[in-house]
């Protein structure tokens, strides 16, 4: 360890064991004390940065601020000084961090409404979303833009960030920018996360509107959300494409502006979205789905955004962690707008907070550590013996291989758990809550289900 990160090490442990915010026998102290005390502690040195909203003694978790360095976690080198120059010259310039504390703190409640903990952005939160706002009021309305953050990245507060300073954004003319903020969450259900973290950002109660289709038609909510006076709008994927035809209609008739914010993160093989998609896809790609492939809104923006180029007051914004090469095509942005595409003038994402970065932040883990060769395992497995590709009768290979499938562990679990599902949707509400049903298994296995109770 260097000795700047050792410094930011003796700087939060400082924190941890010589700072206690109640410490035993004598009065709390105001500026160390949580929630009342100060919005956010910094240990910096001349290298790094890290932060914490709650100071808890030996507990104290500190998350990195840094700018990330090509990739890595860190912060690159600063020829006019220290690396962390940034956190005093540009965090701590005046009008970011009145922005930062009046706009980018948010304060979580627990059951009795009592404040839990309070959120700071991690500095690509910040920055992604700074940029974003940027480049939306320098090009306007029906624009692209692909955020690639890892998982680890805090990607749904992101999410929430942007989608509120979108559906707030105003012009140079005081006029706003987009009429409403369409954000789509790749499940069933509205993910209660994203939920959750949208209401939490709201400074006016009754701006965000959830397309669940539990009070009356999701069309006629999508219409009412769409005209009336709601900011942001939030769909599933199998709802989105009636919803981008109704903005796509505003935007034709009445002129009006919308942003649409996607994340990957799930992804589907039925539903209306899936249908919709199959139209659009070339006899390749639909081939890949028949394949056992997915469609996750990622999928869904790239084929509406192909059959339609002209969608000039829609602006785009895809959230990625993997983004797939017809998403960086279709979002990406070349170093070189002018000149074609190239080996090098490939299109880029917007903004990136890398897996490595991730990695080393300690935010997820690096499954190659663990990696192991599939003749590794085998020769584990067998005592030793090294593995051969031996050649078998293939009547014989078929079936041990058709065995094999069937009888997966996870084949077995996934049709557990659709007969389950099945079960507690559709066949235990009725009788007053005593159906019943039978599963028949085959001679092969027999799946066991237990203890199912309606709710």
């Amino acid at each position: 360890m260097n000795a700047s990160k050792r410094q930011t090490c003796d700087a939060g442990d400082q924190y941890r064991f010589d700072r206690d915010p109640e410490p035993k026998g004598k009065s709390a102290e105001p500026l160390l004390k949580f929630p009342s005390g100060a919005l956010v502690h910094f240990a910096v040195s001349s290298s790094e940065v890290r932060m914490t909203t709650h100071l808890k003694g030996a507990k104290t978790f500190f998350l990195p601020f840094n700018l990330g360095d090509n990739g890595a976690a860190g912060n690159p080198i600063n020829p006019d000084g220290h690396k962390t120059a940034y956190l005093w010259q540009r965090v701590f310039a005046r009008d970011l961090w009145l922005e930062i504390l009046g706009r980018y703190l948010v304060t979580e409640l627990d059951k009795k409404k009592q404040i839990k903990s309070v959120i700071f952005p991690r500095f690509h939160q910040l920055d992604s979303t700074l940029q974003l706002r940027a480049a939306v009021l320098e090009e306007g309305p029906g624009q692209k833009y692909l955020i690639q953050h890892s998982a680890g990245s805090g990607k749904t507060k992101t999410i929430a960030w942007t989608a509120h300073f979108l559906a707030d954004l105003h012009d140079a003319n005081e006029k706003k920018v987009f009429d409403s903020v369409i954000v789509i969450s790749d499940r069933n259900v509205i993910d209660g996360q994203l939920q959750e973290e949208l209401a939490a950002f709201e400074r006016k109660k009754g701006v965000v509107a959830t397309i669940e289709g539990k009070k009356g038609s999701k069309s006629s909510q999508l219409a009412d959300a769409l005209s009336g006076d709601k900011k942001i709008v939030v769909c599933t994927i199998q709802t989105f494409p009636f919803a981008l035809k109704a903005v796509r209609e505003l935007t034709a008739t009445e002129g009006k502006a919308f942003a649409v914010i996607a994340d990957e993160a799930h992804s589907s093989q039925t539903g209306e979205a899936a249908t919709k998609l199959k139209e659009l896809l070339s006899a390749e790609e639909r081939e890949q789905l028949d394949d056992g492939g997915e469609i996750s809104s990622e999928d869904v923006l790239a084929a509406q955004m192909r059959s339609r180029s002209d969608d000039k007051n829609i602006t785009y914004v895809a959230f990625t962690a993997t983004p797939k090469p017809k998403t960086l095509e279709l979002f990406g942005r070349r170093p070189q707008p002018d000149q074609p595409v190239s080996g090098d003038n490939l299109p880029q994402p917007f903004h990136v907070y890398s897996m490595r970065q991730a990695i080393e932040e300690g935010f997820i883990l690096d499954v190659l550590q663990n990696y192991i060769s599939y003749k590794m395992a085998f020769k584990l497995a067998s005592g030793g013996k090294e593995w051969s590709d031996t050649e078998v009768e293939r009547s014989a290979a078929m079936k041990g291989i058709m065995g094999w499938v069937k009888l997966h562990p996870y084949n077995i679990a996934q049709k557990v758990q659709i007969i389950v599902e099945h079960y507690r949707d559709t066949i235990a509400p009725l009788l007053d809550g005593r159906a019943k049903a039978m599963v028949v298994v085959g001679s092969v296995a027999v799946v066991s289900i237990v203890g199912i109770r309606c709710s």
